[in-house]
């Protein structure tokens, strides 16, 4: 599509950029953006037995979702496997390296202040014009400050289950847990794990939820689909997104969500503060209840925590 609203990620029609780098390849989705860099995806397909060395980042936030295989990890001297359907946030300054077990094993990441797609333009401009750098380990170090990376001594680490590794969120995992009519819904990723800029929510919803943005609002949003069926309407366009889709919606597009088919997404954008909001909701329900049917006080409450939908529906 002209504007990429929708993205599938496994039509190499919709990547922007694809990396032969030896032991993986690279699909690129969406480009850095903003002053945090943020919404930065890509998929990296690594073959079976390819490392990523110990290392951590001065700055920046990786969320990596292992979409099909497993992971040999090692997070801050700690050692476990992870599998299909795992999440790894990982912040600044925390020391992490991996194995990737199987071939073909999906590395679906989320970049926050990183800007991941340069530093790999970068690498292969050294290796496509002057390869023999790319062996010198004066040179290495020198790319790596760049990158505001520190290579680590190799760990000696020790065997934990993934589920006592902070870093790690499996598929029953959730900071926040809320239930309604026709949605379930979990917090992965905190805004105190991504100074402030989002946060990731991981939502199943039932066919026939419908959730309306009727207001231009400065938000961007950024929803992964991993199964079901979902119909968009941005602006005057219409279309479906299911399973290995992305949907990426720039500020102020008026539009739409109608779930076709029982869905699992996630939401990648997360600048709204939902969390707040459902806790501060749950309250309301409580003390106040009366003002669940005050228009006017609901409007104002959404908005303060940046909040924009309009209107949110079940049809059974």
């Amino acid at each position: 599509m002209e504007k990429r609203y929708l993205i599938r990620m496994n039509n190499s029609e919709d990547w922007l950029r694809h990396w032969d780098e030896g032991t993986q390849v690279v699909n690129d989705f969406i480009l850095p953006r903003g002053p945090y860099e943020k919404d930065e995806m890509s998929d990296t397909i690594y073959h079976k037995d390819a490392e990523v060395p110990y290392h951590q980042h001065e700055k920046g936030f990786e969320t990596f979702m292992i979409a099909k295989g497993s992971v040999e990890c090692v997070i801050r001297g700690k050692h476990f496997i992870a599998n299909a359907g795992d999440i790894l946030h990982i912040a600044p300054y925390t020391p992490h390296g991996f194995r990737f077990l199987e071939e073909g094993t999906i590395w679906r990441e989320l970049f926050q202040e990183i800007n991941m797609a340069q530093g790999i333009m970068n690498k292969n401009t050294v290796k496509g014009n002057y390869p023999e750098y790319m062996d010198s380990p004066e040179f290495m170090e020198v790319y790596r400050n760049g990158r505001k990376a520190l290579q680590r001594e190799t760990p000696a680490p020790v065997d934990v289950e993934k589920e006592k590794v902070h870093e790690v969120r499996t598929p029953e995992f959730a900071f926040s847990h809320y239930k309604g009519d026709g949605y379930d819904l979990k917090l992965k990723v905190g805004k105190w794990e991504t100074n402030g800029v989002k946060e990731v929510w991981q939502a199943k919803l039932e066919k026939g939820i419908n959730i309306e943005y009727d207001y231009p609002h400065c938000n961007w949003e950024l929803y992964y689909i991993t199964k079901g069926a979902v119909q968009f309407t941005i602006l005057d366009e219409t279309f479906t997104a299911g399973p290995d889709c992305l949907v990426h919606i720039p500020p102020f597009h008026k539009h739409s969500i109608k779930v076709l088919e029982d869905t699992e997404m996630f939401d990648y954008g997360g600048e709204m503060d939902l969390m707040a909001l459902l806790e501060d909701y749950e309250s309301i329900k409580k003390y106040s209840p009366e003002k669940l049917d005050d228009q006017e006080f609901m409007t104002s409450f959404l908005r303060k925590y940046k909040c924009f939908v309009t209107n949110f529906y079940l049809v059974k």
